[in-house]
């Protein structure tokens, strides 16, 4: 029997990606909007004939008043399906407050936490989640308008650990098709169209406009720019994290990189290995590119002992002639750097 055509492309897209194994349990994210919907329906399509099993995951944000009715849609929709389903809640406005971020990051780390809690209440092998052809070319925008590097331009990839993504092949015209096809419902999430959030005038303005006037094949051109910079970004990554391992150690709870060899590393393995160990040492929160190339211009100056840098989340960089030290900010501390951009 042939396969509804975005059930087949999921079927390719989880063969390619090695998950999951027969006999194994998927955990899906399900906001109930279109894309999860539609991801769920595809998965749930596939479960018998692949030897898979399917939960449904779906958080409750707590960010508007009728976050309670996508719960209840998303009970019904598991139910004609069929499909196992967890619930959570989440205040991700008092997570926002405490990090001192935005809501939409607070709201990404809630739901990653939940998915990832319900995977191992499951015994599950692996999360999938409903980024679309569309999402990841937004992304790429977002990140080119506010001044990226070409690792922070790398597109999302089909699967990042434990995390897969099915539907990336896959456009949100798609999305909508099969869902008409099969007669599904999905919620609308009214805030999707407030032109005041800068992904969504990305997505109602800004495309439709390149579309328009420049390429009508946009959202794939970008997607797929988006895909070969990944692979780009992969093998930089690899090699920041070989030069990493031969340059860093811990020591009195900081965190120490041999300074000439990094100074002598090709220039984006450089950078890498710089905000490896930024993460390593407290997070990128608030990172962007300019506190990176501060950190590189000042490992390959001449004189750079003594020499202080200030951090985003209280932390320094503190430059000896063959060292140097990432560990929490001491007081009097200089200068501090600013950056636009963010992880």
């Amino acid at each position: 029997m042939r396969l509804p055509s975005l059930v087949a492309a999921v079927d390719r897209a989880l063969r390619a990606a090695g998950m999951p194994p027969r006999g194994g349990t998927l955990v899906v994210g399900l906001s109930g909007g279109a894309d999860s919907v539609a991801l769920l329906d595809a998965l749930a399509s596939l479960r018998h004939r692949r030897g898979f099993r399917v939960v449904a995951a779906h958080l409750d944000h707590r960010l508007r008043p009728g976050s309670a009715e996508d719960a209840a849609f998303c009970e019904a929709l598991c139910a004609r399906l069929d499909v196992p389903l967890r619930t959570g809640a989440a205040d991700v406005r008092a997570r926002a407050a405490r990090e001192r971020g935005g809501l939409e990051q607070a709201a990404r780390r809630e739901r990653y936490a939940f998915l990832r809690r319900v995977e191992d209440e499951e015994g599950a092998v692996a999360v999938a989640v409903a980024h679309t052809r569309d999402d990841q070319a937004e992304t790429l925008l977002l990140r080119l308008l506010r001044g990226a590097g070409a690792t922070g331009l790398a597109g999302m990839r089909p699967r990042s650990g434990d995390v897969g993504r099915p539907l990336l092949g896959v456009s949100r015209q798609e999305v909508l098709a099969h869902l008409r096809e099969r007669g599904l419902a999905w919620r609308e999430d009214p805030s999707n169209a407030d032109t005041a959030h800068r992904r969504n005038r990305v997505r109602l303005e800004l495309l439709p406009y390149l579309e328009e006037r420049f390429n009508p094949g946009i959202r794939a051109a970008l997607a797929r720019t988006a895909s070969l910079l990944a692979d780009e970004a992969a093998h930089v990554r690899a090699g920041a994290e070989a030069l990493l391992a031969g340059i860093a150690r811990e020591e009195g709870g900081a965190l120490l990189l041999r300074r000439p060899p990094l100074a002598d590393a090709p220039s984006a393995v450089a950078r890498a290995a710089i905000r490896q160990a930024l993460l390593r040492a407290g997070g990128l929160a608030q990172v962007g590119a300019l506190h990176v190339d501060t950190i590189l211009q000042m490992a390959r100056a001449k004189a750079p002992s003594g020499r202080r840098l200030l951090l985003p989340g209280g932390r320094e960089a503190r430059f000896t002639r063959d060292d140097i030290r990432l560990e929490k900010r001491a007081g009097g501390a200089t200068k501090a750097v600013s950056s636009g951009e963010q992880p």
